[in-house]
C-alpha cells in the first residue's frame, strides 16, 4: 500500500474510533446513536468490524517479529558445558547451547510460533 493510501486508511480508522468512543460515552444504544447521528446501523457495525480487524492485524504484525536481545551475564557468572537456553511452549521444549548463533535461535523461535 502506498503512503497516501496508508495515511487515508489511518485517518479513517481514527475517525471511526472516535465515533465508537463517542457512542460508548453517550450511553446510547447503537440503534439510538445511529438514529441521532444519521448513520446507518449497518455502517456503524461495518466500521466497528474494520477497527477490530485492524487491531488484530497490528497485534499479529507486532507479535510476528521475535525480538532477540543481547544478554551479558554478570561477571561472576561462568558458563559451563551443560548450560543451555531453554525455550518452552505449552507442548514443546527446545534446549539450545548458550553459544548458539542468534539466527539459529531466531529460527527456533519462528518454528515454535508456527507449531
Amino acid at each position: 500500500m502506498n503512503g497516501i493510501m496508508e495515511i487515508r486508511r489511518q485517518v479513517r480508522l481514527s475517525q471511526w474510533s472516535a465515533m465508537v468512543r463517542e457512542r460508548e460515552e453517550s450511553g446510547l444504544s447503537v440503534k439510538a446513536y445511529c438514529e441521532q447521528t444519521g448513520i446507518a446501523a449497518k455502517t456503524y457495525y461495518y466500521r466497528l468490524r474494520r477497527l477490530r480487524e485492524s487491531a488484530v492485524e497490528q497485534a499479529r504484525s507486532e507479535a510476528a517479529q521475535p525480538e532477540l536481545v543481547q544478554f551479558t551475564p554478570p561477571a561472576e557468572y561462568t558458563f559451563g558445558q551443560e548450560q543451555r537456553i531453554v525455550i518452552k511452549t505449552a507442548d514443546t521444549t527446545i534446549e539450545i547451547p548458550v553459544n548458539t548463533q542468534p539466527d539459529v535461535v531466531a529460527a527456533a523461535v519462528s518454528f515454535l510460533r508456527q507449531s
